[in-house]
Order: C-alpha cells, then sequence, then structure tokens
C-alpha cells in the first residue's frame, strides 16, 4: 500500500478570514429565521458555537442574552428540529431501516 503526502502552504491572509457558511451565495440559517453573526464570550473571547446553551463551551462562563437565541429565535429552531425528526423516521420507514 501507498500513501501520498499532500503539502498545502496558505498564506496569512487566507488563514486569517472566517469562512462563510453559505450555500450558493444563501445563509444555512434562513430556515432557523436566524441572521448569520459571529458571536464570542465575553469572558474569554473564545467563539460561541451554539446558542442555545446558557454558558460558554470554553470557559463555562454566563453568556449575556446577546449570544443567546432569543425566545422567537429558539421556537423556531425547536419547531424545525421536531420537522427534521419526523422527515428523518418517514425516512427510515421508506427505506425499511426503521
Amino acid at each position: 500500500m501507498s500513501a501520498t503526502t499532500l503539502n498545502m502552504r496558505l498564506n496569512d491572509e487566507v488563514m486569517d478570514q472566517a469562512v462563510p457558511i453559505l450555500a450558493r451565495g444563501r445563509n444555512l440559517f434562513h430556515r432557523f429565521g436566524v441572521k448569520l453573526q459571529e458571536r464570542r464570550c465575553p469572558s474569554c473571547d473564545s467563539v460561541v458555537y451554539t446558542r442555545r446553551h446558557k454558558l460558554c463551551g470554553a470557559c463555562g462562563g454566563l453568556l449575556p442574552e446577546g449570544c443567546r437565541f432569543t425566545i422567537s429565535e429558539a421556537q423556531n429552531v425547536a419547531r424545525l428540529m421536531v420537522a427534521e425528526r419526523q422527515r428523518h423516521r418517514a425516512w427510515l420507514e421508506r427505506t425499511g431501516t426503521g
């Protein structure tokens, strides 16, 4: 068996840029009713990867209201999760794996 090593160099400008979460120019979070905006923990300056929790995943500090989902956003997410679970269950039944 042989292996090939991939050797890549990225310049500093590319490494410092955030990667947009877009599909064909569209925000993937549009179904949630959520505007895409990077948020950071005020205690440790870590990126907040989920806005569903009250505590920072890195330092455990309490996140301010601005870093969490609003009530309407949380309701949209909950409704979407229920709909996606139902779609998944229906798919499992159709494929005979569920």
